[in-house]
C-alpha cells in the first residue's frame, strides 16, 4: 500500500454529497461560489480528516465497453453536477463535525444549500466500504484539473445488496490491479439515513429512490483506452447479473481543501489565490507562521497530520 492510500485510509467513516443546482442559476457562478466561497467555509469545520469536491461534465457512454442489460445513458435534467466526499477519522470526529459551527453560524453556513442546490443526496459510508485500493497518481491534493482522464463511476444495483457489494469489491480489486489505472477508490453507499440528515440541520432534498446510486468508484487512468477494456473479457457477463446502471461523469476539476487533517491552501486561501501562488512559486505565501497569523489557529498542523508526511 502506497503512502497516499494509506493517509486516506485511516478515514473510517465518508459522507458523499451528490447533486445539482437550481434551475435558474449559472452554472459558471455555481461552481465559482463552491470552490471560492461554500468550500474554504466547510474546511474550517471541526472533525473532517480529508475533503475533496468534484465537479462534473455531462455523463458519457463511450467510456467502458458495452455490456447488454445495463445502462450507461442518463437524461441531461438527472445528471450529477458534482460531489463533495467528506471524510472523518471516526464517528467521535463526526460528531465534533456535526456541532462546529454552532447557533446561527450554522445556520448561515447551511443556508447555501437552499441558496444553490436543487438536489442533493448523501451517502455514509462506513469502514471497508470505503476505501482507496491504489493511488498510482503522485498527487496527495489535487487541485483544478487532473493530467489524466479521471471519472467518477456511478452503479445502481440489480442483484441484492450482498452479492451487489461483493461483486464491485472484486471488480474494483481487479481495476486496481489493471496496467494504467492510477487510482481506484470505491465507495459503497449506505441508503441514505433522511432522519440524521434532518437531524443535522441540513435541508433535505434528496434525489427520489430510481435516481439513487448504491456505490461510487473514483477512477483515474494513464489513457481512455484503459478504461474502456475494464468491462470487457470475465468482467463483462457477471457485471450484467449485479449491476443495472453505470453512469459514467468525467471530472472535470478536483478542489481539496482538507487534508490528513489540515486545510490546504486552497481550503484557507482559495483557488485562485492558490493558482497565483504556485505559478509564481511563492513559497513564502505558504510557510505555517504566516498563515496562522493570517487565519488563526485553523492554519496549524495537527499532530496527526505531521505523522502523514
Amino acid at each position: 500500500m502506497s503512502n497516499l492510500d494509506d493517509i486516506e485510509n485511516r478515514a473510517g467513516i465518508a459522507r458523499v454529497t451528490c447533486g445539482w443546482k437550481r434551475p435558474e442559476l449559472s452554472i459558471d457562478v455555481v461552481r465559482r461560489y463552491w470552490r471560492d466561497v461554500h468550500s474554504p467555509a466547510i474546511a474550517r469545520r471541526a472533525g473532517i480528516w480529508d475533503y475533496r469536491h468534484y465537479q462534473f461534465d455531462p455523463v458519457r457512454t463511450d467510456v467502458f465497453a458495452s455490456i447488454e442489460g445495463i445502462d450507461y445513458a442518463c437524461p441531461a435534467d438527472a445528471q450529477l453536477m458534482w460531489l463533495s466526499d467528506v471524510r472523518y477519522r471516526d464517528e467521535a470526529a463526526l460528531v465534533e463535525f456535526g456541532q462546529s459551527p454552532d447557533g446561527d453560524t450554522k445556520a448561515q453556513l447551511l443556508a447555501d444549500i437552499d441558496l444553490i442546490v436543487d438536489r442533493s443526496t448523501t451517502y455514509k459510508s462506513v469502514g471497508d466500504n470505503a476505501r482507496t485500493l491504489v493511488d498510482r497518481t503522485g498527487i496527495a491534493e489535487p487541485q483544478g484539473p487532473l493530467p489524466s482522464p479521471s471519472f467518477g463511476v456511478f452503479f445502481r444495483q440489480r442483484s441484492d445488496e450482498v452479492s451487489f457489494r461483493d461483486y464491485l469489491r472484486a471488480l474494483a480489486a481487479v481495476w486496481a490491479d489493471t496496467a494504467g489505472v492510477q487510482r481506484v477508490r470505491l465507495s459503497l453507499f449506505d441508503v441514505p439515513d433522511m432522519d440524521a440528515e434532518k437531524k443535522a440541520g441540513y435541508p433535505v432534498k434528496t434525489h427520489p429512490r430510481e435516481q439513487q446510486y448504491q456505490a461510487w468508484i473514483d477512477l483515474v487512468v494513464k489513457d481512455e483506452s484503459v478504461a474502456r477494456a475494464l468491462l470487457s473479457g470475465p468482467n463483462a457477463a457477471a457485471c450484467g447479473r449485479h449491476v443495472r446502471t453505470i453512469h459514467a461523469y468525467p471530472v472535470r476539476v478536483i478542489y481539496t481543501s482538507v487534508y490528513a487533517g489540515r486545510p490546504t491552501l486552497v481550503g484557507l486561501r482559495g483557488y485562485p489565490a492558490w493558482l497565483a501562488i504556485t505559478e509564481l512559486g511563492a513559497e513564502n505565501q505558504q510557510r505555517p507562521a504566516l498563515l496562522e497569523w493570517m487565519y488563526g489557529p485553523i492554519a496549524r498542523r495537527p499532530p496527526d497530520a505531521r505523522e502523514c508526511t
